[in-house]
């Protein structure tokens, strides 16, 4: 059932639903708000009707005849068109008019709602027919699962074996840390490394000199000059154990430098260390110096002094006049020498000079005698009426020289095969 209200701000009468009786309200025509109140008999349906009663065409061209207000009377018993008159033409056509506006969407609606369902549709099913199998989604998550675990265990091994690795040097780190906070001395680090070479021919020892040695191998550097032209060599350590000479590695005789290779390894022997050839040291004038040697009939002396100069040997070929010795006018021996001041006596040749931390910088090689021309005559007559021959005075060494550790590291690095010679290939000087 419905009931029928007018609008009593702008007249418009219209039909609700009889459960809204008494309510408050908002009108269609104007929107304004107001009570609903009964004002007419109820009206169920308003039938399409013209209100001048003539007829509208079709599209055909035929016309239709619309209802009349006495049809619209007899159809609906609940409305009195000649009691309301003008009044009752405004309610059904009011009426009529918002049946229209409720009646549904209008057909193109209800058409683009097909197609946007369709589209709607079309996606949907694309994305399912684009969208990959579960099955191969769960192959790969399960692949890769198995790589990435995999590759966890490997890096699990390789952390672990580090840590092995790490427990097995820790004794060497303690080792090396007690060692440099005991403090290194000459007797305990330096003369366990070096040793008094001894030159046999025809079964006499007829000279010796000094060496040290190089590497965990026990090779042993000294000077071409001490092992020229023997036929066996051999050495003796501080204890006075002597070891026999294999054989020779490397010779060169215009650096005054030979590395020798014992039949086995010396027992208590220690390697020296070698200052860096990487260009991190060179030695300066004014540097501490050490010289460890057996000169004559004494063992294992150490003398001390400091570098006086880095000098060439075209340096000393231009000073030979002022020289004691031929050795420095040969220009075969063109390299750098170490000039310095510890004292050096024959049978030093071929020991280590050491810097301040007991590296090896260089190989000594001989002393040398510096006199004014003056100096050197008066010298010379002194020991003519002493000694009653030409001979020369013997003087106190003023220098010693060292042929600097460089060229003992390249000699190592040209024959690092290790390949022994015989003896007899000294003389040669290759």
């Amino acid at each position: 059932m419905s009931i029928s209200v007018t609008c009593p701000e702008c007249g418009y009468r219209f039909s609700v639903r009889d459960e809204y009786a008494g309510r408050r309200g908002k009108c269609p025509q104007c929107g304004g708000v107001f009570r609903a109140e009964t004002s007419d008999a109820a009206v169920d349906e308003f039938p399409a009707i013209a209100v001048n009663g003539g007829s509208r065409p079709r599209r055909n061209g035929a016309s239709a005849a619309a209802p009349t207000f006495a049809n619209v009377a007899s159809s609906s018993p609940a409305l009195d068109v000649h009691a309301v008159g003008g009044a009752a033409t405004t309610s059904v056509a009011s009426a009529y008019a918002a049946r229209q506006r409720t009646s549904g969407l209008p057909g193109w609606g209800w058409l683009a709602i097909g197609v946007m369902l369709l589209v709607a549709g079309g996606a949907i099913g694309g994305a399912w027919a684009l969208a990959p199998d579960p099955l191969e989604i769960k192959k790969i998550v399960k692949e890769r699962s198995a790589k990435a675990d995999k590759a966890v265990q490997k890096f699990e091994k390789e952390v672990f074996n580090k840590l092995d690795d790490a427990d097995e040097k820790l004794p060497d780190v303690e080792s090396k840390i007690n060692e440099l906070a005991r403090g290194k001395t000459i007797d305990e680090d330096v003369i366990p490394g070096v040793v008094k070479v001894f030159n046999v021919l025809g079964g006499v020892t007829r000279g010796h000199g000094t060496g040290w040695i190089l590497n965990d191998q026990h090779w042993v550097a000294t000077n071409h000059h001490v092992v020229e032209g023997c036929e066996s060599l051999y050495v003796m350590t501080a204890d006075g154990e002597k070891h026999d000479i294999e054989g020779v590695i490397a010779d060169k005789k215009e650096w005054d430098l030979a590395i020798l290779k014992p039949t086995k390894l010396i027992e208590g022997a220690k390697p020296l260390k070698i200052a860096p050839n990487d260009g991190s040291y060179l030695p300066n004038a004014g540097d501490k110096v050490w010289a460890i040697g057996n000169p004559a009939t004494h063992m294992f002396t150490v003398t001390r002094g400091i570098i006086v100069r880095r000098v060439t040997q075209k340096q000393l070929i231009s000073e030979a006049s002022q020289m004691d010795t031929a050795f420095y006018t040969d220009p075969e021996r063109d390299i750098m020498w170490i000039e310095h001041d510890a004292r050096i006596f024959p049978g030093n040749s071929g020991g280590p000079l050491l810097d301040e931390h007991f590296r090896v910088i260089g190989v000594n090689t001989l002393g040398i005698m510096v006199l004014l021309e003056r100096e050197i005559e008066r010298a010379i007559e002194d020991a003519r009426k002493k000694n009653g021959d030409k001979r020369g005075p013997r003087v106190t060494p003023t220098f010693s020289l060292a042929s600097n550790s460089m060229y003992i590291l390249e000699l190592m690095e040209l024959h690092k095969d290790g390949r022994v010679q015989p003896f007899s290939s000294i003389s040669d000087g290759r």
